[in-house]
């Protein structure tokens, strides 16, 4: 996995399945941008940047463009839905086209016990939701500087 810091203040994860840039909004509120496969080792980005959330900010609105994420492998799925599991003031909002990562999403309310994984397939319902949770939010599209090493 390749980190880089990004000129607009933006975190770009990236390795051979796929690519994740972090956008933080502050109060608790992040944009992850997804494209192609997202393994652990993403979750294990993704959780950092939720406990820094939630120590700071003590919540967790994880705000998902994942209309790019061909999938979550089964281990990222598991590691993130025990991690959301414990923590009540996590949620996630995650804008799809893909029915698998719907599913995904459905799987992780049950295992959870609570509705804190929502899908949506309406970028304009989900950036409505995201401008209410923070009032800068806006939807950014994935920004890859030429010199990342992506290829």
């Amino acid at each position: 996995m390749q980190v880089k810091n990004l000129p607009d203040g933006s975190r770009l994860y990236h390795d051979a399945h796929g690519l994740m840039q972090v956008h933080d909004f502050g109060g608790g509120v992040s944009l992850h941008v997804r494209r192609g496969i997202m393994t652990a080792d993403f979750a294990t980005h993704v959780i950092e940047d939720g406990e820094r959330q939630m120590n700071k900010f003590r919540r967790f609105v994880l705000m998902v463009d994942g209309t790019e994420t061909r999938m979550h492998t089964t281990e990222f799925r598991e590691v993130m839905t025990n991690w959301f599991r414990t923590r009540e003031t996590a949620v996630v909002h995650m804008l799809i086209r893909s029915k698998l990562l719907d599913m995904a999403l459905t799987v992780a309310n049950l295992t959870m016990g609570s509705p804190r994984a929502k899908a949506y397939t309406d970028a304009g319902e989900w950036e409505a939701v995201g401008c209410r949770e923070a009032t800068a939010f806006i939807r950014r599209p994935l920004s890859v500087p030429v010199d990342a090493g992506t290829d």
